[in-house]
């Protein structure tokens, strides 16, 4: 018996040591640090050491595809560099004249790849707050900057101009800080007394050019019954001097004799029946 009990006893210490080594392994597995991160196509993703001189700071690097690292020390971040659309919140600018358009924008924009790590030093936000903060405010001062230099009649007649401003003053900003402008839509809104002007103003446009159509309509529809008139009349006298010749060709042609030979080829042989009065003969006289 004491024999067994003394062989066990090294078999249950065993068991323990192996116990303890995988429960250690276990919780070292769980616990442990060193994971990886896939940077997808489309994304830039900064490795930033947390640790150092300067944490974080200057110790930024890119990285792509799979990226082994370890989170007590390092942290990886990523932006995407495709287009991003982001429709903004409306908001008024005043124009020269003191006119208050509603502008309702929406960029597209994207990251420009090898500033990254600038972006992430000056922010260290974010993409989706550093839209709506640094880029929003960027987008409503060039609005702001422009409409004051412009009249509120000129930012609508000169719609072109003011939208080629407006992308002047976003692409210089916007760039120096590592966002590429690539679209923006105003959706400029007009003051309603503005509008009611301009609508107006079109009406009675419409209304001139009408006006000017109806009276060429009726300038061209006179001078087709002019034409139409003086052709008939041309037609008439051309057939009066055509019947006005003939009939005098045939006058010219009816001699006495001519007229005598037409009477008897006409004549059937017998006297009218008919008596005129005193000595009027019905008779044809031959000569």
């Amino acid at each position: 018996m004491e024999y067994e009990e003394t062989g066990r006893k090294p078999l249950i210490k065993r068991l323990i040591k192996y116990g303890a080594i995988l429960v250690a392994l276990i919780i070292v597995y769980v616990i442990q640090p060193f994971t990886y991160e896939n940077i997808d196509a489309g994304n830039v993703g900064i490795k930033i050491n947390l640790y150092g001189t300067d944490r974080g700071v200057d110790n930024i690097t890119i990285v792509t595809g799979r990226v082994w690292y370890n989170t007590w020390t390092t942290k990886i971040v990523e932006f995407p560099t495709y287009t991003q659309s982001v429709d903004y919140e409306p908001f008024v600018v005043t124009t020269r004249d003191a006119a208050e358009f509603k502008v309702d924008p929406k960029l597209n924009y994207h990251v420009n790849s090898t500033m990254v790590p600038q972006i992430y030093r000056q922010y260290r936000k974010p993409l989706a707050e550093i839209e709506q903060q640094f880029m929003r405010n960027t987008i409503y001062d060039a609005y702001r900057i422009v409409a004051n230099s412009f009249s509120s009649d000129s930012v609508m007649s000169n719609r072109e101009r003011f939208e080629d401003r407006i992308q002047m003053i976003l692409t210089k900003n916007l760039s120096k800080d590592g966002f590429v402008y690539d679209q923006l839509t105003s959706a400029i809104t007009p003051p309603e007394s503005l509008r009611q002007m301009i609508d107006e103003k079109n009406a009675s446009i419409q209304a001139r050019l009408k006006a000017e159509n109806q009276a060429k309509q009726a300038d061209a529809e006179a001078k087709v019954k002019v034409a139409t008139a003086t052709g008939e009349a041309q037609a008439l006298l051309v057939r009066a001097k055509s019947e006005s010749e003939a009939n005098r060709l045939r006058q010219s042609s009816l001699t006495p004799m001519l007229i005598q030979q037409e009477w008897i080829k006409k004549w059937d042989g017998k006297l009218p029946t008919t008596q005129a009065g005193g000595n009027t003969s019905l008779m044809m006289p031959i000569k």
